[in-house]
């Protein structure tokens, strides 16, 4: 028999190339602009999760989970946003340092929860300004009992610094100081510390894909603190309890996003996001408890539906449609009616989530 040399060194590079790692680098044109849209998927499969393994030439496989929600990050033109919020964040003349490039909804924001019920913090959103050194986020807007506040950064936060490459690290204080009147008299502070490298690289493989990647490692402290004078007899300061964060975020070119998060406080991963396709079947897999939290009625629905919780407990609402863009969100304690009758027909999925436990419902609108 004869043996070709030739065709087996061939065949070795062949293996090689199909089997070889590349490690990538990201740079500011991997971030998002302004209109861009990606659709994530959450997943509960929290326990048993090996986020710690990383360094050089890793293979990380999350091809395994599975999605029981969905959203879609929109990264709005700044131009799009209110008066107010532009005032601030696209306005060269008065505030250059705070001219934003997108700004997009706080998810998983850590913002802290006001004692007393008197305070609501709603619709949150960040505005980011990136460029071909780092991407920052210069300030906040959220609405306080309903109105809209913008909170630029005294101390600008640096999320990422570029180019990013294995064993890279950076290190960002921030601060900002909001203050919530005319909605409540009252301010809010936070001091924040960001401590980052780049931990790993190597291949990962999610539902989404196979992809070369980095691994980013970010360590979140905060100090929170909030005066209020309720009585009108002086006020004084007080501590907000925020844990510390850690997020794992795995990066790629050309998608944006990470391709995975996994957010951990006190050593449990307590978020697992990934970046996906749009997923049309969720009766397959819908997280559904022993005992439901909630029911929906009238299903189907014409105008109105009412959420209807089993427990009188503080819960997160949550509605998606099919193709997973949020239609509503809402912290509630009590039975809730929503207004669906100018939603488009079709069907759409109730999100609960009440401590450990959350349920997913299908409700259609005809």
């Amino acid at each position: 028999m004869t043996i070709n040399i030739k065709h087996i060194l061939g065949l070795g590079l062949l293996i090689l190339t199909q089997n070889s790692i590349s490690q990538v680098t990201i740079n500011s044109g991997d971030m998002p602009n302004g209109s861009d849209t990606c659709i994530i998927s959450n997943s509960n499969q929290l326990t048993a999760l090996d986020f710690n393994t990383t360094g050089e030439n890793q293979t990380w496989d999350f091809s395994y989970l599975e999605a029981n929600s969905q959203r879609t990050d929109t990264f709005y033109n700044v131009d799009n946003s209110s008066a107010l919020y532009q005032l601030s964040f696209n306005n060269w003349l008065t505030a250059p340092n705070y001219n934003s490039d997108y700004y997009t909804k706080l998810i998983n924001n850590n913002l802290p929860e006001i004692p007393g019920g008197t305070i609501t913090l709603e619709n949150p959103v960040f505005f980011s300004k990136k460029s071909t050194s780092k991407l920052e986020i210069v300030g906040i807007g959220v609405e306080v009992n309903g109105i809209e506040i913008p909170v630029k950064s005294d101390t600008i936060d640096i999320v990422y610094e570029f180019p990013m490459t294995f064993n890279d690290t950076w290190y960002s204080r921030s601060f900002f100081s909001m203050d919530m009147n005319p909605a409540y008299d009252a301010q809010f502070k936070r001091q924040q510390q960001r401590n980052a490298i780049v931990d790993g690289w190597g291949q990962i493989t999610t539902p989404f894909g196979s992809f070369d990647a980095i691994r980013v490692k970010t360590t979140l402290t905060y100090q929170d603190s909030l005066f209020a004078d309720p009585l009108g007899l002086g006020g004084a300061w007080f501590a907000l309890p925020t844990p510390e964060t850690i997020e794992y975020s795995w990066w790629t070119n050309n998608n944006k996003v990470p391709v995975l998060k996994i957010i951990t406080q006190a050593g449990n991963a307590t978020t697992i996001e990934y970046r996906d396709h749009v997923v049309t079947d969720f009766a397959t897999i819908l997280n559904t408890s022993k005992t439901p939290l909630f029911n929906v009625y009238p299903n189907p629905s014409i105008d109105k539906i009412t959420i209807s919780i089993k427990d009188n407990l503080e819960s997160t609402l949550r509605i998606v449609d099919v193709k997973g863009k949020l239609m509503y969100s809402k912290i509630i304690s009590q039975n809730h009616i929503i207004n669906v009758s100018n939603w488009p027909k079709g069907m759409y999925f109730v999100k609960l989530i009440s401590k450990n436990k959350e349920n997913t419902r299908p409700f259609i609108v005809k």
